[in-house]
């Protein structure tokens, strides 16, 4: 099954080999992002000899904004890259707390480094996938940001949280929005170097900064945070947009990647369609088809939702495409050609009220030809 998760990779190792950007100096090269997902090795996402392994560190994702904001980066590593989010380099208790964009749970932790003391965070994707990550050795701040769990297209839960650092001496966090202020919480994980603070905002705010008040509630220390856009957000469509079922429309943008992007009421929603995997399975002799992963293998379908709306690519060959629920529920959406002539794919959308959450409830998607016979099958669980 492909996903939003895996739309997700895809397009950021197509950026990554297309542009090849450099984290800022201040963060390390040997923090290591792993990213596991629940499916067989013919799905694995590969970028040469790279397999489901990206490198983003916690603390480029410290500048994630909301309304759009985000920033991205790639570190190229000077070296062989050090995974430390291993039980072995932990120190002191894990917070578990939830990730609102996800509804599902987020860990936080302290590990040992050879370069000193990192926060480290554990993401469950509601399509079934893992990540780990460590930031960048803890100076003598007060506090650091240290992630959110944020990103382009904003999630469909409305919801953002951020998380970061804070020493003793912090007792309360606070985000501060256009409008106004929310705040957070500090936790003290036992036998931890410091604390973790989180705070949640509804994603169409932009966060300008954090404040922290030390023990007696008096100003500590405080955070400024620069907006910025990630290049989705501010594309412009290639040719034109079009109408789907459910008030969806998608258009093909150029960031600078081919990428379908998809709008409700003007808003991106669900996760991104990159039309090439990249090139890294060009320059290794694969083909560069909108199905095809990051193995260079096809793929019969990538699967988006958001709240009521499913929608996607499918094959050329499929006509129609069917989502079935544990309880035997049907909903049908039909197929159509790509108006821009890329060819190797054709768009669905369609609706259903019968989940809140799909991967949590579990579903089949199902293609048939324009002669009603089936072509393929994948469960939400594979």
């Amino acid at each position: 099954m492909s996903d939003e998760l895996e739309s997700h990779l895809r397009a950021e190792f197509g950026r990554a080999a297309e542009r090849a950007p450099r984290a800022p100096s201040r963060f390390p090269a040997e923090v290591v992002s792993r990213s596991h997902r629940r499916r067989t090795a013919r799905r694995a996402l590969v970028a040469g000899v790279c397999v489901a392994v990206i490198v983003v560190p916690t603390g480029l994702m410290a500048a994630s904004g909301t309304d759009g904001d985000v920033t991205t980066g790639t570190v190229a590593p000077s070296g062989p890259l050090q995974d430390y989010t291993g039980d072995e380099y932990r120190i002191g208790e894990v917070v578990t707390v939830t990730n609102p964009s996800q509804k599902r749970d987020l860990d936080l932790w302290y590990a040992r480094t050879d370069k000193g003391t990192v926060l480290c965070a554990h993401r469950r994707d509601r399509t079934g996938g893992t990540t780990s990550s460590c930031g960048e050795p803890l100076g003598t701040e007060k506090a650091t940001e240290q992630g959110s769990t944020g990103g382009f297209p904003a999630p469909a839960t409305g919801l953002v949280l951020y998380f970061g650092t804070a020493r003793d001496g912090v007792s309360g966090v606070t985000a501060l929005t256009g409008a106004g202020k929310v705040p957070g919480t500090v936790h003290r994980p036992k036998d931890a170097p410091q604390g973790i603070w989180t705070v949640t905002v509804p994603s169409d705010k932009t966060v300008t900064a954090f404040e922290f008040a030390g023990r007696e509630g008096e100003p500590n220390t405080r955070i400024e945070r620069e907006r910025t856009v990630s290049p989705e957000a501010v594309a412009k469509p290639q040719g034109a947009t079009v109408e789907m079922p459910g008030n969806l429309v998608v258009g093909l943008y150029e960031t600078p990647d081919r990428t379908l992007i998809w709008k409700l009421n003007g808003q991106a929603v669900g996760g991104l369609h990159p039309l090439t995997p990249g090139r890294a399975v060009v320059e290794n002799g694969g083909p560069d088809q909108p199905l095809i992963d990051m193995g260079g293998r096809p793929m019969n379908v990538i699967l988006s939702d958001h709240k009521k709306h499913w929608f996607g690519i499918t094959s050329t060959e499929t006509a129609r495409v069917e989502l079935v629920f544990g309880d035997g529920t049907t909903v049908k959406a039909g197929t159509r050609p790509d108006p821009w002539k890329i060819g190797g794919f054709r768009l669905f959308a369609g609706t259903q009220r019968h989940s809140e959450d799909l991967y949590d409830d579990g579903f089949r998607i199902i293609g048939y030809d324009e002669n009603g016979a089936e072509l393929w099958r994948e469960d939400s669980d594979e």
